[in-house]
């Protein structure tokens, strides 16, 4: 009979490992990127070996796939006990704030799943939306269904809009702020707005009618597949195939795959800058400014929705110099909003701007990339109307 050595502790596996692997994997996803992570960095943030990990997890992407489900499950079990729309945003205001990389994880890391597990992710998000739907035909039963559906989905937004920035308050403020913002989303009227159509095309506009280059059409499926794929998961042969041409063919255009990327990001931020400066001439007043910006931004979102998943995901596949450079040009464009805003709403504290502009960017983003939502012809006056009342806050019950 085999007896343990006298004063030998027998070493015991925790029983949350798995549930601390998925928690470690997910912080590092969020920071770093699902490409930049190995499984052994997931290991050593646990304090276990590779081998360990591989008692939980089949490799990586069975650990991605765990990680993003679990966060959509979480969702979806606040919006399944919330009995009326008030609980749900109260809920959903602290389980945001408790898990700020969420929509990170979903919205970015997701792309790297096989289709197959990226199609059942986009039906349970759907279904999600579907319950957010169902409480607010409750609270708002004249909604129309399409109408419950960007409601639905701005709500949303909203609370996964912390994912992208690192703006903080109080706890209790934070949650607090969430909750009113969510608020007014969820009520505000709709169908109260209508965006006035510019005549003038701008320089944005010109160059989309121009004939399109070899180069142009290169970099216009680069943009693409790095949105919908992701950067590292595309290869120069999947955008020479897009476009009829051969792999090394790219190469009389572009030195490398990175500088198809850098060159996207330099175009984004260019097109943004120049439909931004063009806003702000037409405007007289602060308000006018605000409203400028807003419209601004809601055209180039619907123009360039490719472009606004590359500046939302890929930034970190930047060199270095580039990718410094492109940080800054989004902390100052934030910064101009903020500007711009305070002089609408002169005291408002500096991190409830930030938070507040950044939910608006986040419902704009979101709905024009999100299934039959970028297809509603009066989008651009819907989202107007919605961002506006959360700029100013107003159309809220709190």
């Amino acid at each position: 009979m085999r007896t343990e050595e006298p004063g030998r502790a027998t070493a015991r596996r925790p029983p949350d490992r798995k549930a601390r692997i998925a928690a470690a994997a997910g912080d590092l996803f969020c920071e770093r990127g699902y490409h930049n992570v190995s499984v052994a960095d997931v290991a050593a943030s646990v304090g276990i070996t590779a081998p360990a990990l591989y008692r939980h997890f089949k490799g990586k992407p069975d650990l991605l796939l765990h990680v993003v489900t679990g966060v959509i499950e979480k969702i979806a079990a606040t919006a399944q006990a919330a009995p009326d729309l008030d609980s749900y945003l109260c809920a959903s205001a602290a389980r945001s704030v408790d898990r700020r990389g969420a929509a990170i994880l979903w919205q970015r890391e997701a792309r790297h799943l096989p289709e197959a597990s990226r199609e059942e992710l986009r039906r349970a998000l759907s279904d999600i939306a579907g319950r957010i739907g169902a409480l607010l035909k409750d609270a708002r039963p004249e909604l129309s269904s399409s109408d419950l559906e960007l409601t639905a989905w701005c709500v949303v937004s909203v609370f996964g809009s912390i994912s992208g920035h690192r703006a903080a308050l109080p706890r209790r403020r934070f949650e607090q702020l969430l909750y009113e913002l969510g608020d007014v989303a969820a009520h505000h009227p709709l169908g109260t707005a209508v965006i006035s159509v510019d005549d003038e095309p701008g320089p944005t506009q010109l160059y989309a009618d121009l004939a399109v280059s070899r180069r142009e059409e290169l970099l216009n499926a680069a943009i693409r597949l790095f949105d919908e794929r992701g950067f590292q998961s595309v290869s120069t042969d999947d955008i020479g195939e897009a476009t009829g041409a051969t792999g090394p063919s790219i190469y009389k255009h572009f030195p490398s795959k990175t500088d198809l990327l850098v060159a996207a990001v330099l175009r984004g931020g260019e097109q943004r800058r120049s439909a931004t400066e063009r806003a702000l001439a037409r405007a007289g007043t602060p308000r006018e400014s605000l409203n400028e910006l807003l419209r601004s931004y809601i055209e180039f979102a619907q123009r360039h929705s490719h472009l606004i998943g590359l500046l939302i995901g890929e930034l970190d596949q930047l060199p270095e110099k580039e990718r410094k450079s492109s940080r800054q040009a989004q902390r100052d464009y934030l910064a101009l909003w903020v500007h711009v805003l305070d002089e609408v709403r002169p005291g408002l504290d500096t991190a409830e701007a930030k938070i507040t502009v950044s939910a608006v960017m986040t419902v704009v983003d979101n709905a024009v990339r999100t299934g039959r939502l970028g297809e509603r012809p009066d989008l651009a006056d819907r989202l107007f109307e919605i961002c506006t009342a959360l700029l100013l806050r107003t159309g809220s019950n709190s």
